[in-house]
């Protein structure tokens, strides 16, 4: 028999303590975020498998764990998580090539880099897809054309940021300005990685980011 089974007082002690801390509560706002962030990710993959026509709210809000209300009290409907999901992107996108800018002290190495990340962003096939989704999408609605045209406005800006600050450097020329450069590296680039998706072995993933590579040594360069 267990020494401490005709002791009660004593199986209480010697019963384990739990260490566990109750959970916080979060509070709206930080729950509506969870909320968002959580169909923005789900959305993000429905619209990459389905596209933005072939996507279903509700499918999307059931995926995430959420129902249908939950989607429409956050977004006003798929095309507007859809255009979410895209500034996600663009956030993402902005941030790395920030982060590459600031590690890198060298202009020369600053600016192989950028252009590295570009060629890298423009041939990949997540981004390739979305970005045909939107332009696509853009010119079927018209609200979606007015955010298109938001988006890349302030892309725009982004980017003429990054290269004013690279142009800092005297030892870095570039043939246009910055708001053109990037206006030329962001089309031709996507132009180019779209017809490769479709092309496929006929027109490689590796040759298409040497030609964008090519592209952007040809309009900015360092001495």
């Amino acid at each position: 028999m267990n020494r401490w089974s005709d002791d009660p007082e004593k199986l209480r002690i010697q019963m384990p303590v739990s260490s566990t801390k109750p959970r916080k509560r979060l509070t709206r706002e930080e729950s509506q975020a969870q909320t968002r962030a959580t169909l923005i990710a789900v959305g993000r993959r429905h619209f990459l498998r389905y596209g933005l026509g072939g996507a279903v709210a509700e499918k999307i809000a059931e995926d995430a764990g959420y129902s249908r209300g939950a989607l429409y009290s956050n977004f006003d409907g798929k095309e507007d998580l859809f255009v979410a999901v895209i500034h996600e992107e663009q956030a993402r996108h902005l941030n790395v090539f920030r982060s590459l800018l600031k590690e890198e002290p060298s202009a020369r190495k600053r600016l192989k880099k950028m252009r590295d990340a570009i060629a890298a962003l423009m041939t990949d096939h997540d981004w390739i897809v979305l970005r045909a989704e939107f332009e696509v999408a853009a010119l079927r609605n018209e609200s979606i054309r007015q955010s298109f045209v938001e988006v890349h406005r302030q892309q725009i800006r982004d980017g003429s940021d990054l290269i004013k600050d690279l142009l800092k450097s005297p030892e870095v020329t570039s043939k246009l300005k910055p708001d053109d450069f990037i206006t030329v590296i962001i089309n031709l680039a996507h132009g180019l990685a779209v017809t490769q998706r479709i092309l496929g072995a006929e027109l490689s993933q590796k040759s298409t980011r040497s030609l964008v590579q090519s592209l952007f040594d040809h309009l900015i360069s360092s001495a």
